[in-house]
C-alpha cells in the first residue's frame, strides 16, 4: 500500500522552493501536476524529477474534486503518489477531506506550518456550525456543544491523546470519526482519520498533534431558501446525472403528474399526503426555475416576483379601490383583468388546448358565462341536455355525427356542473375510484368463489354490484351506525 502526499510549490522571498517540500517530492514514485506545460510541470522538471501530467492518467485540466480523489487513490494503491500544486495550502476544495472520507488513511502535507493550520485550512468546515478550539490539558472542563466544529490543540503524547478520547466519549459515539494532525519526519504533517475508539486506543502521536472533532449534527438552513440551494446542488456538474439531463420539456410530464397527485391527495382528506403531494409539485417548480436561471432566462426570483405581482394586480378588491363582496364578483373582476392583460387573446383565447378536455370545457364555458353567455336558470340547461341526449340517440352508432353529438352532450352536461357549482374534474375522478373500488370488490368476490368474471351471467354481475354498494355504503356510515 502507497502514500498520498499534497506537497505545496511556494517559494520563499529567494524564489527557493521549501527543502522538506523538495525531499518529499524526490522520494515519491509519482508526481503528478494538472498540465505538462505549466508552471507547476516546469519548476517539478528544474529539480530533475519528471512530472506526470493529469492527462497522461485520463484526467482533463478541470477534472472534478472527485476525479482526482480517485485518480490519487489508485495511484497510492502500491506506490507513492504525490501531488504537487501551487496554492498549497487551498489546494482545491473537498480535495483532503474526499481523500480521508475514502481512504480511510493518512494522506501527508507539505510544506511545514501548524498542525491547527492544516486543520483549518485543508478540511472543508461547514460555516453553518461554531469552531471551538481548546488544548488538550483544559478540555475536561471546556463547555462544548457537539454542534460545533472542535479542534483540540497540544495533543503531543499518547497519554494526552487518550485523554482526549475520554473526554470524547462523553458526547460522541465511539464510532465518530476525527481527524489527527501531527508532524511527521521530513517536515510535512500527516493528517489521518480515525473514529474516537481508536483515538482512545492510540499508541504514537507526531509532535504538535491536533484533533479535529466534527460536529455530530448541524441543523440545515431551513425554509424555501435551502429547498433552492439543494436543487443548485442536484443541477451542478458534479450532482445528480437524472436532474443534470432534464430540461423544462422532459419535466414537464413530471409537473402535471405531481399536480394530479396533489389534487387527489386534497380530495382524501389526508393533510399528511396533502402536504407531502404539495412539496413533489414544489420540487418541480423549483427544478424549472433553477434550468431557468442556467439558461439565463429567468431565475425562481423572478417566478415568485411575477406571482406576487400577478395576485396584486387581479386582487384590486384587497389592494385597489374596487368592490367586491361576492366570489362570482371577484371571478368576473378576475376574467375581466386577465383579457385587459392579454388583449389579443380574447375570452377563450388564454383556456390552454393542452388541458384534459373536462378541464377545459369548464373554464371555457365558465369564461362564456361570465361575459354574458349564459342560461337563465339551470332548468335551461336540463332541457338543453334532454335536446343533445334525442340528437345524439339519432345518430348512427360510431358514426363521425355520433361522436359530434356525444361532445355537444358531454359539454352541456359540464355546464350543468357549472350551475350546480359541482366541480365536472373531481366529481368524474371520485366516480372513477368509485367505480374501481366496487369492481375490484366483485373480482374478489368472483375469486373466492372460485369463478373468473367473464363467466358470470348478468344476474350474478347485479348481485355482486349490489353486494358491492351495500359494503360502501356500511363503511362510509361506519360501525356505530
Amino acid at each position: 500500500m502507497g502514500t498520498i502526499a499534497i506537497v505545496g510549490l511556494e517559494q520563499d522571498a529567494s524564489g527557493v522552493l521549501d527543502a522538506r517540500a523538495v525531499r518529499r517530492l524526490q522520494a515519491a514514485d509519482v508526481v503528478l501536476v494538472p498540465s505538462p506545460a505549466g508552471s507547476s510541470a516546469s519548476l517539478i522538471a528544474s529539480l530533475g524529477i519528471t512530472p506526470v501530467s493529469f492527462g497522461e492518467v485520463g484526467l482533463d485540466e478541470r477534472a472534478s474534486t472527485d476525479q482526482v480523489v480517485e485518480v490519487l487513490l489508485r495511484q497510492s494503491q502500491d506506490r507513492n503518489v504525490a501531488l504537487a500544486a501551487f496554492g498549497y495550502p487551498f489546494i482545491r476544495e473537498g480535495l483532503i477531506t474526499g481523500i480521508l472520507a475514502r481512504a480511510r488513511r493518512g494522506v501527508d502535507l507539505y510544506p511545514v506550518v501548524s498542525p491547527f493550520q492544516v486543520l483549518l485550512l485543508a478540511l472543508d468546515m461547514d460555516a453553518t456550525a461554531d469552531l471551538e478550539i481548546i488544548d488538550a490539558g483544559s478540555l475536561a472542563s471546556a463547555t462544548r456543544t457537539r454542534d460545533a466544529h472542535l479542534i483540540v490543540t497540544g495533543a503531543d503524547n499518547p497519554i494526552l491523546a487518550r485523554a482526549v478520547a475520554a473526554q470524547l466519549r462523553d458526547r460522541y459515539a465511539p464510532d465518530h470519526t476525527i481527524v489527527t494532525a501531527g508532524s511527521i519526519e521530513g517536515g510535512g504533517f500527516d493528517l489521518t482519520p480515525m473514529t474516537v475508539e481508536e483515538l482512545a486506543q492510540i499508541e504514537t502521536v507526531g509532535r504538535e498533534t491536533a484533533i479535529y472533532v466534527p460536529p455530530t449534527r448541524i441543523a440545515p438552513p431551513g425554509g424555501f431558501a435551502e429547498l433552492v440551494r439543494i436543487i443548485g446542488l442536484l443541477r451542478a456538474p458534479d450532482g445528480c446525472p437524472w436532474d443534470r439531463e432534464q430540461t423544462h420539456a422532459s419535466l414537464a410530464p413530471h409537473l402535471i403528474e405531481e399536480a394530479y397527485e396533489g389534487a387527489a391527495a386534497a380530495e382524501s382528506g389526508d393533510d399528511a399526503a396533502l402536504a407531502d403531494e404539495l412539496g413533489d409539485v414544489l420540487l418541480q417548480v423549483v427544478l424549472h426555475a433553477q434550468i431557468g436561471a442556467e439558461d439565463g432566462t429567468f431565475t425562481v426570483d423572478d417566478v415568485i416576483a411575477g406571482i406576487i405581482a400577478k395576485i396584486r394586480r387581479r386582487h384590486p378588491h384587497i389592494f385597489g379601490t374596487v368592490n367586491a363582496e361576492t366570489a362570482e364578483e371577484v371571478t368576473r373582476n378576475w376574467d375581466a383583468i386577465k383579457r385587459v392583460e392579454k388583449p389579443h387573446a380574447g375570452v377563450l383565447g388564454e383556456v390552454p388546448e393542452a388541458l384534459p378536455s373536462l378541464m377545459r370545457a369548464q373554464k371555457i364555458s365558465r369564461r362564456a358565462a361570465g361575459v354574458g353567455f349564459e342560461w337563465e336558470d339551470i332548468d335551461g340547461v336540463w332541457a338543453k341536455v334532454h335536446e343533445e341526449i334525442d340528437e345524439l340517440k339519432a345518430t348512427g352508432q360510431g358514426t363521425p355525427e355520433a361522436e359530434e353529438e356525444l361532445g355537444d352532450l358531454l359539454f352541456t352536461v359540464v355546464n350543468v356542473a357549472r350551475k350546480m357549482g359541482i366541480d365536472a374534474e373531481a366529481a368524474l375522478r371520485r366516480t372513477c375510484f368509485k367505480f374501481t373500488g366496487r369492481f375490484e370488490h366483485m373480482e374478489a368476490a368472483a375469486a373466492v368463489s372460485g369463478r373468473a368474471l367473464e363467466d358470470l351471467q348478468p344476474g350474478e354481475w347485479e348481485a355482486l354490484w349490489a353486494e358491492a354498494k351495500n359494503k360502501e355504503s356500511a363503511a362510509e356510515r361506519g360501525p356505530n351506525e
